[in-house]
């Protein structure tokens, strides 16, 4: 039998072979293009930050709260649902860019439907009645006030039923630009769905703008229990690198699974420490509007009388509030420090309720990490809509901890005294006296 005849090259000649240098020259190559090519696509799970310009805070390595809300606004498809606390604007500033993205998605047939608090549409009327008479857009009022007796504190969107994000940034050009954030996007199309039905349960129970509630109509879920052993939620980020992910929600009589309340789902993680808990809230209170629950203080202490290390980190906001001495009777307890944070005012002018620590998160030993809407006062959990989820996975836990390490012993940060006496924080419309008001 004769050789078989070899491959011809270009004018008939043979094709050379490689040499060893060009073969590792072309191993390096794709090499890099596969790197780049991973890069190029986002692990499922993600931590998402607002870092709040000249001022050192958070982890510049984690993606920015306004790239991830373009690039997610850029890929819908077919469908964006978008449930916030409120829509605020700015000439100018970072929200012209999402809301022209929102337009842009609008134009090419994504149905997008934007779901505000009722209360807060009357402080920020203007974008919402705007984008309400845009083709493409259906905007609701749900009044959470009237419900439940809070408001509707949620801050998610969801993408084609397969992508969801959440975290503590409001729809505010604020969030994306002077606040500290902490948000997490989540690429899977099981945590979409939870989310859509706690969507559509509230979507059913708003108005558009300038109708008028139904009195009389207000929906609730129909119960519906995870299945055994479908939870937690198993995403591979990467080959050994898996996420346990369990969702949870508020308030407990409005929720698909009362399983899975998002309060108890704190204290559980909370009582499961073994060394350390740390801890970045805005506010942090057992009683609140005529609520009390000591449910989060006794697990706190219960952790120290264990010998957890815990850390608290809260905004400079607390000043003056009613849970303040809460707050100072923590820090007396043994193996629990707690801080307060300031973040310096803007060189451009004073922005009314922005330069703070914005975040609210959890990381409990460095492994399971709780990413969330609420702020720790029992309204945020009773009778107001809020969600978060809670993550198991070492590599994200690190980063939410070095978050949280950077905020820690930021300039602004400052041990709690205890027995002092702070003055209020001024962070309202009115600037402090003498400073002049951005875009006043």
């Amino acid at each position: 039998m004769s050789p078989p005849p070899r491959i011809a090259a270009s004018r008939g000649r043979s094709a050379p072979a490689l040499r060893p240098a060009a073969v590792l020259l072309l191993a390096g190559v794709l090499a890099a293009a596969a790197a780049l090519a991973a890069r190029a696509v986002p692990p499922p799970v993600q931590l998402v930050e607002t870092r709040p310009v000249e001022y050192a805070l958070g982890d510049p390595a984690l993606p920015a709260a306004l790239d991830t809300w373009l690039e997610l606004i850029a890929g819908a498809r077919h469908r964006l649902d978008l449930e916030q606390f409120y829509l605020s604007t700015w000439p100018g500033e970072p929200m012209d860019q999402v809301l022209r993205a929102l337009g842009a998605a609008a134009r090419r047939g994504v149905r997008v439907r934007l779901l505000l608090d009722a209360g807060m549409a009357r402080t920020y009327p203007q974008p919402a009645d705007s984008l309400a008479r845009q083709p493409g857009f259906a905007v609701r009022l749900v009044d959470y006030r009237r419900i439940a007796g809070g408001v509707q504190h949620a801050k998610f969107f969801i993408v084609d039923g397969r992508t969801v994000f959440l975290g503590s940034q409001n729809l505010d050009w604020r969030a994306l630009k002077h606040i500290h954030e902490l948000g997490v996007r989540i690429r899977d199309a099981r945590v979409a769905t939870d989310f859509e039905r706690i969507f559509e349960l509230d979507w059913a129970m708003g108005t558009p703008p300038g109708g008028t509630p139904d009195t009389t109509r207000v929906a609730r879920a129909v119960p519906a229990p995870h299945a055994p052993g479908t939870l937690p939620y198993r995403i591979v980020q990467a080959p050994g690198d898996t996420v346990r992910l369990w969702p949870s929600w508020s308030p407990r009589r409005f929720v698909p699974d009362t399983t899975l309340w998002d309060r108890d789902r704190i204290v559980d993680l909370l009582d499961g420490a073994r060394h350390e808990i740390v801890l970045q809230l805005l506010t942090y209170s057992p009683a609140e509007r005529r609520l009390r629950d000591d449910a989060f203080d006794l697990a706190l202490r219960r952790a120290a009388a264990r010998g957890v290390r815990v850390r608290l980190l809260l905004s400079d906001w607390m000043t003056g509030s009613s849970g303040m001495q809460a707050l100072q009777a923590l820090a007396r307890v043994p193996g629990i420090e707690v801080r307060l944070s300031t973040v310096p005012e803007w060189s451009g002018g004073y922005i009314p309720f922005a330069r703070v620590e914005h975040c609210k998160y959890v990381v409990v030993d460095t492994l399971r990490t709780w990413v969330g809407t609420s702020n720790w006062s029992p309204d945020y959990f009773y009778s107001s809509r809020n969600l978060a989820v809670t993550l198991e996975n070492r590599r994200l836990a690190r980063q939410a901890r070095g978050v949280f390490e950077t905020s820690w012993r930021a300039p602004g940060a400052a041990p709690l005294a205890p027995d002092s006496t702070y003055a209020p924080k001024v962070h309202g419309e009115t600037p402090p006296p003498g400073v002049r008001k951005y875009g006043g």
